[in-house]
């Protein structure tokens, strides 16, 4: 009994045929499951956060993985040019039939693919669903159909050998004319290898934006912005030059095949264009509110900045300028005349992050004031904003810093006059009187 399941009249078991659209394409399905597998397993850790950080850390994935998706789905898929149309025409070469069938034309960067549907019950005991793709890839090849011929050319004389519909023979031939400037196929493939390329060039730019979203979020709206840049060219690359003369294939004088982008086109480049906007948003939300976009991204907003603001507790009693010395300015710097440094380089800011007590022979340092740390740290007293300048961090980091020698240590009067005096007997050796002699 058991061994009767999927059997007819005890013939061996009967597997249907699988019927797929041609839309199924292996690495497009591999892809979009690849992406949806990174999703799910990104959102299953989305209970454990709580908070506002849940619905930021949902939204950073979801726009991630799709943009990646896109990236990947777009340079793969056979939809950057569609075209179909119901026509009546021949079936195949010696049997004279005519059949009402939908001719389907799908262009990408590898090949072309051709569908042929018809209605049932045309022919007696066959079924006519053709999906026939014909590929590209490779070398221009030489004129003509032979074993140096283009893969393209080659493909198209295999499949008149296996005979075909004459409709999708019909599709196939306008793409194998290459000379007199009809040379559709060179056009599309020329157009789908720069695009291809452009296009996988936005792939690496994109993990890099993830990469740095986590470390700089400036230098991460840089990148998805050339990402966006890289999708958008490629969309450009299609659209000029793809062709020079519009492709259209007649079947009768009203039935043409005309064809339009199709959806992987528009997809690429909406993609592209969010991408641009969503750069320019995260660059002006860094500058205008970093607190908030540095939370949304869960980063540290210090690490964002070129500018270390110490604060300090203001002095409690006034330290006295006699005290500090004639010598000294108000700000307890040095003046240019004595060491110290009058101003920045030309273009350059000013460098009072560090600030040097200046020395007091006569008084010791008083403990609590800043003569008894050698280097304080001041705030910033410049209202312009140090957060925008790349120059700036490069100018930083290669400026050294202006600190003039370590005072000298107080000396003792009595020790000078010891010094002194012993140099004055070198010098001058006293008389001896000729009694000691």
């Amino acid at each position: 009994m058991a061994f009767d399941a999927f059997r007819k009249n005890g013939a061996p078991t009967f597997y249907e045929a699988v019927k797929l659209p041609w839309e199924g394409d292996l690495i497009t399905s591999g892809l979009i499951f690849c992406f949806v597998i990174l999703a799910f397993s990104f959102y299953v850790i989305l209970p454990g956060v709580q908070g506002k950080e849940k619905v930021y850390t949902f939204t950073r994935i979801t726009v991630s993985l799709f943009i990646g998706g896109v990236i990947l789905v777009s340079n793969f898929a056979q939809t950057w040019e569609t075209a179909e149309v119901h026509t009546r025409t021949k079936y195949k070469a010696g049997t004279g039939q005519d059949i009402d069938v939908t001719i389907g034309v799908n262009i990408g960067f590898r090949g072309v693919n051709i569908t042929l549907k018809g209605d049932p019950d045309q022919i007696k005991g066959e079924t006519i669903d053709y999906n026939e793709n014909f590929n590209w890839e490779g070398l221009q090849g030489r004129l003509g159909f032979g074993p140096f011929a283009g893969q393209f050319n080659r493909e198209y004389r295999a499949a008149q050998f296996r005979g075909l519909p004459l409709p999708i023979l019909w599709a196939a031939e306008y793409f194998t004319l290459d000379g007199e400037g009809i040379r559709w196929g060179r056009f599309y493939r020329q157009a789908g290898w720069y695009s291809h390329i452009v296009l996988w060039l936005a792939f690496p730019l994109w993990l890099l934006a993830n990469i740095l979203f986590f470390v700089l979020l400036r230098y991460g709206a840089y990148f998805l912005a050339l990402t966006g840049a890289s999708m958008v060219t490629a969309n450009i690359i299609w659209a000029t030059l793809r062709n020079v003369n519009e492709l259209k294939i007649p079947f009768t004088a009203d039935e043409v095949l005309e064809f339009s982008y199709g959806g992987s086109f528009w997809v690429c480049l909406i993609t592209g264009i969010l991408c641009i906007i969503l750069a320019v948003v995260i660059f002006l939300l860094d500058k205008l509110a970093p607190s908030a976009v540095a939370a949304f991204f869960g980063v540290d907003v210090l690490q964002d900045s070129e500018q270390i603001l110490v604060e300090e507790e203001e002095e409690t009693e006034a330290v006295d300028q006699s005290t500090l010395g004639p010598q000294s300015s108000s700000d307890g710097t040095l003046p240019p005349e004595n060491g110290g440094i009058e101003g920045e380089e030309e273009g350059g800011e000013e460098d009072d992050i560090y600030s040097l007590s200046p020395p007091s022979v006569n008084a010791p340092p008083v403990p609590g004031t800043d003569r008894a740390r050698p280097y304080i740290m001041r705030p910033q007293k410049s209202k312009r904003s140090f957060r925008s300048g790349e120059a700036r961090m490069t100018k930083a980091l290669q400026r050294p810093r202006r600190r003039p020698p370590p005072p000298r240590p107080p000396t003792n009067n009595e020790d000078d006059n010891v010094y002194f005096n012993m140099a004055n007997d070198y010098h001058n050796p006293p008389a001896v009187p000729m009694r000691d002699l």
